[in-house]
């Protein structure tokens, strides 16, 4: 066993690369693979792009809770859905939504059988507005989209008058 090792070991000797590189294999293999070939994928992080879709509503509109119209207001994962239960049924209702990042989000706004739907471009500073009389005693707001850790959500439901 340890002459066939022995002549292994002078085989790949003899059949080596020539003697200005000689660096050990691993090291090789280190010294060529950090140098980066591909580009680096940016991390996101949710809670900032939360923050910042948040901030993009608070400019277009009050996010007060003690406004009478106000009906709710939070933040979307996706995919994602808040239920409310505690809307009336035959209530005109404005759903706004922002949305912060890279690609797109489609925003549904459901009360029984009323249905909205909204797609927002996330790498532009505006909003998504969805207008529904709610059909039941609950109001669903989802978020959809492909790029889920790249996108940040926020939306405030508010009664129309």
């Amino acid at each position: 066993m340890a002459a066939v090792v022995l002549l292994a070991g002078l085989t790949m000797a003899c059949s080596g690369p020539p003697a200005a590189s000689k660096a050990p294999q691993s090291q090789k293999a280190t010294s060529s693979s950090a140098v980066p070939t591909a580009r680096k994928t940016p991390r996101y992080d949710r809670e900032r792009l939360e923050t910042e879709a948040r901030n993009l509503l608070s400019r277009t509109d009050q996010l007060d809770s003690d406004d009478a119209d106000f009906v709710s207001s939070g933040s979307l994962a996706i995919p994602g859905l808040n239920l409310d239960e505690t809307v009336e049924s035959g209530i005109a209702l404005r759903v706004e939504v922002a949305c912060v990042g890279e690609g797109t989000v489609t925003f549904t706004a459901v009360s029984g059988t009323a249905k909205k739907a909204e797609r927002v471009d996330c790498t532009r500073p505006m909003t998504g507005r969805l207008d529904i009389t709610t059909a039941e005693t609950s109001l669903a707001i989802q978020a959809d989209s492909p790029e889920t850790e790249r996108v940040g959500t926020a939306y405030v439901v508010r009664r129309v008058t």
